[in-house]
């Protein structure tokens, strides 16, 4: 898997049960690719060593650490090469615990996950840790098991789960500034930033190191160091997420979409486009203007 993605897995579970659990999960990928979904994710650090990528932020992980931030903010995790990598994930919709909720504690479990780069709480405690991985494995478990109840039974160990988030996150307070960042980790943000700022705009190398005063050369050896894949492909990744809400969103035609978001011709726009996504651009938006009316 290149480029960026939609996660077709989650967005499907997401359709189907409005959620998508895996427990302790430590299968690798050849590549990590930058994708985003539908709904929110509850990210839970276990074992390894990884960095973690949610828009312009960037989180060296400890084990323990949460991450709490919308699906459809590009993201991508780059583990370290050698090693265990393990974690468990939660992908929900408002919808699965919004019965069971009054709407102020509803608003107060979306509000956790409102940052524009993703929300880390750091989990030390074993206590702690104990009881995070039990929710999760009961949940789990009722998934696989699918027992008479099963969906009643996810949705209070949901809304627990949520509980002790909201209780940790008012103890520990308003997000503070990302902990144990490199010089290099530094600089990153600031491309990632300019970037997504900029995307639009007629964008190359020299531009941006002269806009950042970096020097180009350790500029890029940077970035691909920190996130595991070029600055420009990064650029590419991010115009096309673009593009594709532009298709789902906006009945704007294709040849407005193009120059809307920074590429300079038609040609290279649904080249690459099909190269990504596997499908042209005309394709995606018949495709996903049913997917659309459907989760609404």
């Amino acid at each position: 898997m290149s480029g960026h993605n939609t996660h077709l897995p989650t967005n499907r579970a997401l359709i189907k049960d409005k959620i998508y659990i895996r427990y302790r999960e430590s299968r690798r990928q050849s590549t990590w690719s930058l994708h985003s979904h539908d709904g929110y994710e509850i990210y839970y650090f276990i074992e390894g060593s990884a960095a973690y990528i949610i828009g312009n932020n960037i989180y060296n992980l400890l084990p323990g650490d949460m991450l709490l931030f919308q699906g459809s903010i590009l993201h991508r995790v780059n583990p370290e090469v050698t090693g265990p990598y393990v974690r468990s994930t939660i992908n929900f919709l408002p919808s699965l615990i919004e019965r069971a909720v009054t709407r102020e504690w509803l608003d107060k479990f979306i509000h956790l996950f409102e940052e524009p780069g993703g929300r880390l709480i750091r989990w030390s405690n074993e206590e702690e840790k104990t009881a995070i991985n039990l929710l999760y494995e009961k949940m789990h478990q009722e998934k696989e098991r699918e027992l008479p109840g099963f969906h009643m039974m996810i949705q209070t160990h949901m809304v627990e789960l949520m509980t002790v988030i909201y209780r940790k996150s008012m103890e520990i307070g308003a997000p503070n500034a990302i902990p144990n960042v490199t010089q290099k980790e530094m600089y990153v943000h600031r491309i990632l930033t300019f970037i997504n700022e900029h995307y639009k705009e007629p964008l190359s190398l020299d531009q941006i190191a002269a806009s950042l005063h970096l020097n180009k050369y350790y500029m890029c050896h940077c970035f691909k160091e920190i996130t595991g894949e070029t600055i420009n492909v990064y650029l590419s990744n991010r115009r096309l997420d673009e593009a594709k809400k532009l298709l789902r969103m906006t009945d704007l035609p294709i040849g407005r979409i193009f120059d809307e978001i920074g590429f300079n011709s038609a040609i290279h726009f649904s080249r690459l486009f099909k190269q990504h996504v596997g499908i042209t651009p005309q394709t995606y938006r018949k495709l996903n203007r049913f997917y659309s009316d459907s989760t609404t």
